[in-house]
């Protein structure tokens, strides 16, 4: 594939993951900030199959087939089942004002992109700009997890702060060790895990305590 073309389509797809990153940051439902990072992670996937077609690093196409169920299909599936199971609706309300929070994100984009822009030399060795999208997802993911209030909020901004890093590490070098890459996401699917049985479990406890406080009303 040639060179310049891959370079479009990681831009283009670049493109897309600031969207959907701004989409999980403005989000006021946590199912549309779980939905927004499940389409981040399918563009990644997308993304690790045109480096794995550019570069024939066979990898690339098992980090972008992993991507694709794991963090685009059952990941988001998890998180989407437990706020069905403990009927949230609406996301509390952050630390900062949403305003606050979106002009903070959009600052840490053009932050990212100076950044790169100061590398010279060296940035003409990256695939388009999957740097500077790569630190603005990261940046951006982890002020998701810390303007938020519920624990399955910052789970979403963590999965887009990983998928950040996933971007910049599968571009830059033109696919990671596998078992790096596959032992990344096994961390990320065990927090999912881990805080989602967590949550369920405080659920379950609260309405416990409330249901015995009723019962001594009487």
């Amino acid at each position: 594939m040639n060179i310049e073309i891959v370079h479009a389509v990681i831009d283009d797809l670049g493109a897309l993951l600031l969207f959907t990153m701004i989409l999980i940051v403005g989000a006021s439902q946590i199912s549309r900030a779980i939905y927004a990072v499940a389409f981040q992670s399918l563009f990644i996937a997308i993304a690790g199959a045109v480096l794995a077609m550019a570069t024939g690093n066979v990898d690339l196409w098992v980090i972008a087939g992993i991507t694709l169920t794991v963090k685009a299909i059952a990941l988001p599936w998890l998180l989407l089942w437990a706020i069905r199971r403990m009927d949230v609706k609406r996301e509390v309300e952050p630390v900062i004002p949403d305003l606050a929070t979106l002009t903070l994100a959009v600052m840490f984009v053009v932050m990212s992109f100076h950044l790169s822009a100061s590398l010279g030399s060296v940035r003409q060795a990256i695939s388009g700009n999957a740097l500077p999208v790569g630190i603005a997802l990261t940046l951006n993911g982890v002020l998701v997890m810390a303007t938020r209030k519920t624990a399955l909020s910052q789970m979403v901004g963590l999965f887009a702060s990983e998928n950040g890093i996933f971007f910049t590490a599968m571009a830059v070098t033109k696919g990671m060790p596998l078992i790096i890459e596959i032992g990344v996401i096994l961390d990320v699917i065990l927090a999912a895990l881990v805080m989602t049985i967590m949550v369920l479990r405080v659920r379950s406890t609260v309405d416990a305590d409330i249901a015995d406080l009723d019962r001594l009303r009487g």
